[in-house]
């Protein structure tokens, strides 16, 4: 088995404290286990080693409503269903079927052929909306349930969704590839990492519906940087290189700008700040400077290998920002 503790990956920590603004939260991975290098452990407390770690935190926690074709709230128990809700975003999604129909869950297409689907669906006026739309690449991501895999998603309100241990199977989004006009960005939900693939590729999509999160950043000018789109603070400066266990340390004691409750992200908000339509690093420098082309500690850890964590790969033409640990890059 490979040991975390020996590995060396040079990282750039970003750290994140929520604050009191009108924006769009983003939702729980829905981590509650922790772990150290290489098992599950009792989540620890403060001041113990591994603290501060996804499972510490439950942060705005995933919750979904079952919705008729007519928009209806439905019951949990509902033993069919329409569309889902995303009750932390807001977002309205299709639900998959295995009836033969334009939702059936085996309909996949290239990625230029979704514009067809989401017509389709928006000329039968589905759920009575005609707004419906392919989902950006941080939108997909916010229904990946990082506690599960095999799929990483909660099949109470998604049921059967695509999935396979590789990425031959998965979602497209409507994010293109910034280096590449022949790539875009999907999500295989076998462990739900971001991946990106030739636009020819056969892939399925789920339509969503609701207004794209709107905002920017804001300079705190005290080495901080606000996203008002989702109400996180950062930490601007010069990125270090520590293990996983050092960031969660570092995170959990650092004192910055009048605040004391900094965290490490999880993998969904450290995804927030990356900007897809940039290269080299696919991050915008003018608020975060000194980024370069490297791999980012998050707090979640991968359901895949429980000596792995995710992380974010801000790479040279942006060619993937991938969730996790290669292992060409883990020592022994």
């Amino acid at each position: 088995m490979m040991k975390a503790t020996k590995t060396w990956v040079l990282i750039v920590l970003l750290i994140i404290s929520a604050i009191n603004v009108h924006a769009r939260p983003i939702p729980d991975t829905g981590q509650t286990k922790c772990y150290n290098n290489t098992a599950e452990i009792p989540c620890p407390s403060p001041g113990q080693a591994f603290y501060g770690q996804d499972g510490n935190y439950t942060i705005d926690p995933p919750s979904y409503t079952k919705l008729d074709a007519n928009g209806a709230v439905l019951p949990d128990s509902a033993a069919t269903w329409a569309m889902v809700r995303n009750n932390v975003t807001g977002l309205i999604w299709e639900n998959k079927t295995d009836d033969g129909s334009i939702h059936d869950k085996d309909y996949a297409c290239g990625w230029g052929g979704t514009g067809a689907f989401i017509k389709a669906l928006n000329d039968a006026m589905f759920g009575g909306f005609s707004d419906w739309r392919l989902p950006t690449i941080t939108e997909l991501q916010s229904i990946v349930d990082f506690s599960r895999k095999m799929p990483a998603i909660d099949t109470n309100f998604f049921p059967g969704t695509v999935f396979s241990a590789t990425t031959s199977s998965g979602y497209w989004s409507s994010t293109p590839y910034a280096s590449s006009p022949n790539s875009a960005w999907f999500i295989p939900f076998g462990y739900g990492h971001v991946d990106s693939a030739n636009t020819g590729a056969a892939f399925a999509a789920r339509a969503v519906r609701g207004g794209k999160k709107a905002g920017g950043f804001m300079d705190n000018d005290d080495g901080t940087v606000t996203d008002t789109a989702t109400g996180l603070m950062w930490q601007q400066g010069a990125p270090s290189s520590m293990t996983w266990e050092a960031a969660l340390t570092y995170a959990d004691g650092l004192a910055l700008a009048g605040f004391n409750d900094w965290r490490l992200p999880t993998i969904t908000e450290l995804q927030s700040i990356v900007d897809f339509s940039r290269a080299s690093p696919a991050i915008d420098t003018n608020w975060f400077p000194g980024t370069g082309v490297s791999y980012y500690w998050s707090s979640t850890t991968y359901a895949g290998a429980l000596w792995f964590k995710l992380i974010r790969r801000i790479e040279a033409k942006a060619r993937r920002l991938d969730c996790r640990v290669r292992k060409a890059l883990v020592g022994v």
